[in-house]
């Protein structure tokens, strides 16, 4: 009784051995299916203008060239790269889109304007080390690019033959403008005015129907009190509805 158990389990059907040899083929198939198709390879984009500037930095500092020094640019980000690209600019006027395109984050961009707003002043490029926030990284990474221009220093008394520096400069270089009329351009034209802070002004003097001082422009978001003090003395202020 036991014996016909057991030829019951090991015996197969012609059909039940058949189905079998299907089975195994197609396990064998799938298990070397992948040594005959390749794998899909990712294109690496290069930036060639940077790397050939690292490699001009790798061949003027040879001390420097170790690995643990340099990256190829192909295993670095599009953020890094963004970060790493500065320009000159002056603290005391730059914009938040400009603070932006040098890589600072919005809370340390905000914390910047106010400082500003409230007064703050940057004497030196390493006045930018006071700005709360702001990673040490980031204000050695600055510094070298900051540029206190010569019309926002604060003057020392002038005497009775000199005249203010302020004076013989800047009434050659901008025109007065009426506030209540003036386009984005006009603002723009002025230095430490970009589209954004533009476009601000005019919202801010449409929301009010109209500025009724001078005073008021410099209360627009973002205007910082040192650019506004410089362009001050070309605001006008007339009726939007005079010509």
């Amino acid at each position: 009784m036991n014996k016909s158990h057991l030829k019951d389990w090991f015996t197969f059907s012609k059909c039940e051995r058949r189905a079998v040899i299907i089975l195994l083929c197609l396990l064998g198939f799938i298990m070397v299916l992948p040594y005959f198709v390749p794998a899909k390879k990712t294109n690496i984009h290069i930036d060639k203008e940077l790397q050939a500037e690292l490699d001009q930095y790798k061949t003027e500092h040879p001390q420097n060239n170790d690995q643990s020094s340099f990256v190829s640019i192909s295993d670095t980000t599009i953020k890094d790269t963004a970060i790493t690209t500065v320009f000159y600019f002056d603290p005391n006027t730059l914009d938040e889109d400009g603070f932006a395109k040098l890589g600072l984050n919005q809370k340390t961009i905000h914390t910047l304007i106010n400082y500003r707003n409230k007064g703050g002043y940057f004497k030196t490029p390493e006045d930018i080390r006071k700005i709360y926030g702001l990673a040490k990284a980031d204000a050695d990474r600055l510094i070298p690019y900051a540029r206190i221009a010569a019309s926002n220093k604060k003057q020392t008394t002038p005497t009775k033959s000199e005249k203010p520096a302020a004076v013989q400069t800047e009434t050659h270089q901008f025109k007065k403008i009426n506030i209540n009329t003036a386009t984005a351009e006009d603002w723009k034209a002025f230095p430490g005015i970009g589209d954004v802070i533009a476009n601000r002004i005019i919202k801010y003097r449409t929301s009010m129907g109209g500025f009724k001082s001078v005073e008021q422009v410099g209360k627009t978001y973002g205007l910082s009190d040192s650019a506004f003090q410089q362009i001050k003395p070309y605001l006008l202020l007339k009726d939007s509805t005079e010509n």
